[in-house]
């Protein structure tokens, strides 16, 4: 805000894999004849991340998307759920929930998010996103 003027900046957002946050279990059903799709769930939330989550946001100012990957079976429905879910039991950390189609094409236009401070991801896989990679425990 400058001399009470309301800003047009965005502000910096922190993009959340849903691997930290929930363990996910996933299944096989049939969506036609000899046709089968992978569906995933949610079995369990991780509420200290989900806490430090809302914590670091709410004190840095930050907006952050929740991510998921189709190729791992998840949908929009899927993931509209569980921000329900989130809304509902605990804080809702996350201002967005996205999919995208498999981590290469997430990874493919992570450069050209302008706002985009980093991707929390497990331990094995934070390397994956260059220097946008951060764990949790770091963050």
């Amino acid at each position: 805000m400058i001399r009470g003027d309301i800003s047009n900046d965005t502000p910096p957002r922190i993009i959340v894999i849903i691997d930290v946050v929930a363990e996910t279990d996933s299944k096989e059903v049939r969506t036609g004849f000899m046709q089968k799709q992978i569906k995933s769930f949610v079995t369990k939330l991780n509420l200290a991340a989900l806490s430090h989550l809302w914590n670091v946001g709410n004190k840095y100012g930050l907006s952050i998307e929740l991510a998921a990957f189709a190729e791992s079976g998840w949908d929009q429905e899927n993931l509209d759920k569980m921000m329900s879910t989130l809304e509902r039991r605990v804080a809702n950390p996350f201002n967005y929930a996205e999919i995208y189609t498999d981590i290469d094409d997430f990874i493919s236009i992570l450069p050209y998010r302008a706002n985009l401070k980093g991707v929390v991801d497990i331990r094995e896989r934070v390397a994956r996103y260059g220097s946008y990679g951060i764990e949790i425990d770091n963050l």
